[in-house]
């Protein structure tokens, strides 16, 4: 482990490094430090041997205890095909297992009707604590894990009617600030791509779309997908090109749709942002250095993983002294490559 000279004290080694250089992901480290037995064992040999050669100390004693002893945290979220929840993951993985922790995570595929049942999965795995990122309300399963006394941390607006940690952006800001972008660059006519069964961080960001768009006089025309992915968000595009209202811009409520209605302008030979500029939602980190590095609203996705971590392993080691937290970040603007002024002419 690397030492600060200056004070001789021991620097943490990030688990992102370990698993580079182990050329596995960092779920794998996770699992190898809390669940080895998921682990193959050609794999877990591989881990093994770069923490010993990271000087972490004798893992081998932790990597073998009995499974009765470990810990484990769950994370529900909607999808694992969005790089945000991705992003988001990752974060929760890095700061649960230097606590000493894994993590189970359950996609619902944007499937309401999995809900119920990831609930009820991780209610027999005994976690120790859950984060959960709703696809809708979620109260009857949040009450289910009350009952167990298993704390929760929410990913979304706080629930007056609900005890438990929460944080969350300011979407309905974040909404306005793309719509101002898009307002200063010259664009008076604009489109926002959005889920049909909307999230409650999507529904906030619709808000503040519409409240700034009559504002600022701007015509808005909404499109609906089932899910909002790249696939979604290309097959979009035909809809948007035969609105009425001839847009110049088009506000994604991710920028996994975004990076789709590129594609799909693309292919039918429309340049992204000459002809028709393209704004996301989230910063997923990949997309800072694309081809075409993406305009977006940003939130700082891993710290965000890290601080659901960090809070919901406070709140079950506080001993009955925790006070929940409902904190609330700010979305920043980042204007990059896929947003400039209109073009002269409607396609």
């Amino acid at each position: 482990m690397p030492i600060n000279e200056s004070n001789n004290q021991v620097l943490p080694i990030s688990l992102r490094m370990i698993a580079r250089r182990a050329g596995v992901s960092l779920g794998t480290v996770s699992n190898v430090l809390n669940h080895p037995e998921l682990v193959s064992p050609a794999k877990r040999e591989v881990v093994l041997r770069v923490l010993k050669e990271a000087n972490l100390g004798d893992t081998t004693v932790k990597a073998n205890r009995p499974k009765a002893s470990l810990k484990s945290l769950g994370i529900m979220i909607p999808t694992l095909t969005n790089p945000f929840y991705v992003d988001l993951s990752n974060g929760f993985q890095e700061a649960a297992s230097l606590a000493g922790y894994g993590a189970v995570i359950c996609s619902m595929d944007e499937n309401r009707e999995m809900q119920g049942f990831y609930a009820s999965l991780l209610l027999e795995q005994k976690i120790e604590g859950v984060l959960v990122s709703p696809i809708e309300q979620w109260d009857k399963y949040l009450y289910k894990f009350a009952a167990r006394g298993i704390p929760v941390v929410l990913h979304g607006p706080k629930q007056s009617h609900l005890d438990m940690c929460s944080i969350s952006g300011n979407h309905f800001h974040g909404g306005e600030l793309g719509v101002q972008h898009l307002y200063d660059l010259g664009h008076r006519s604009i489109v926002w791509v959005t889920l049909e069964d909307r999230f409650p961080q999507i529904i906030e960001r619709e808000a503040g779309v519409v409240a700034a768009a009559e504002r600022l006089g701007i015509t808005l025309k909404m499109i609906c997908v089932s899910k909002i992915n790249a696939a979604q968000g290309e097959a979009a595009v035909e809809r948007i090109l035969k609105l009425d209202s001839e847009p110049t811009a088009i506000f994604c409520a991710n920028d996994y749709t975004a990076v789709g209605v590129i594609c799909g302008l693309s292919a039918r030979g429309i340049k992204t942002p000459e002809e028709m500029s393209v704004l996301g939602y989230d910063g997923i980190s990949s997309l800072s250095n694309a081809i075409l590095p993406l305009s977006t609203i940003s939130q700082p996705v891993e710290q965000l993983g890290r601080d659901f971590a960090t809070i919901l392993i406070e709140e079950i080691e506080s001993s009955g002294t925790h006070e929940h937290k409902n904190l609330l970040f700010e979305p920043e603007l980042i204007a990059r490559a896929t947003t400039s002024h209109p073009r002269l002419y409607a396609v």
